[in-house]
């Protein structure tokens, strides 16, 4: 059974990073919602649950790493997609980043996020004719 939420969490400190990705989604009919901190996320409570979460690790006051922690605890079955422009040891994987649906590399590449959120969302993977189409 798919995620029944409609919307996508990107939680990145870069504005740009944060500014593009949610231009992307949206212009594949997606709803997203920004914060500038795993703070700013792990605090909002003026928004429902989100389908997924797309994350960078290294962030300012509270890292990618302790957000899914937390979200371990808090809500374990929620997709994580991290994005990151560092190289992941094996051990941090292991360790860290065990329940994390995919660590992907910035810059990442529009198709390849795509079909890893319709992967996090239980939907068929996309093509570009799908992603880009009017609406």
């Amino acid at each position: 059974m798919g995620n029944t939420s409609t919307w996508i969490a990107v939680i990145d400190d870069d504005e740009g990073i944060r500014r593009a990705l949610l231009r992307l989604l949206r212009s594949a009919g997606m709803e997203a919602h920004a914060f500038s901190s795993g703070k700013k996320f792990l605090t909002s409570r003026c928004l429902n649950r989100p389908a997924c979460i797309l994350i960078d690790l290294q962030m300012p006051e509270i890292s990618g790493f302790e957000v899914i922690e937390k979200l371990q605890v808090f809500d374990p079955e929620l997709p994580v997609i991290v994005l990151t422009g560092q190289d992941v040891s094996e051990e941090q994987k292991k360790d860290r980043l065990g329940r994390v649906l995919r660590i992907l590399h910035k810059p990442v590449h529009d198709i390849e996020l795509f079909n890893t959120i319709s992967l996090a969302l239980n939907t068929k993977p996309t093509d570009s004719q799908t992603i880009y189409k009017d609406r």
